[in-house]
């Protein structure tokens, strides 16, 4: 079984990880717009198999390629490099600030969390 850390210094974990953002993001773009797949293919200069590999979570794109996608559907990247080690830190403070309000709700039985 893996550990966490051994998840996150998986190429293979980060790669799912934007694959499944672009998605959501080409695929609520395409919603909100009434758009098809072919007419976002003609806005992005692609094929329109192009964009189903988007779509079907079965692709890998250039990084002009995930730039423009983003600015179409009117968003922008923003990557930064963490450590490993960092995050997991990260991870480990956010988890023990959910406790108390686990631990609330469980209490409480109504689904809401006081705080």
């Amino acid at each position: 079984m893996k550990t966490r850390e051994d998840l996150l210094k998986s190429p293979t974990y980060w790669l799912t990880k934007v694959q499944i953002e672009v998605f959501g993001l080409l695929n609520t773009y395409m919603e909100e717009n009434n758009l098809t797949q072919k007419q976002v293919a003609e806005k992005l200069s692609v094929s329109p198999s192009y964009v189903s590999q988007i779509l079907n979570g079965n692709f890998n794109f250039t990084i002009s390629k995930l730039v423009e996608l983003a600015v179409l559907v009117g968003k922008v990247p923003v990557l930064q490099f963490e450590s490993v080690e960092n995050l997991l830190k990260t991870e480990l403070a956010q988890q023990a600030d959910l406790k108390p309000a686990v631990k609330a709700r469980r209490i409480s039985g109504s689904g809401k969390i006081a705080v």
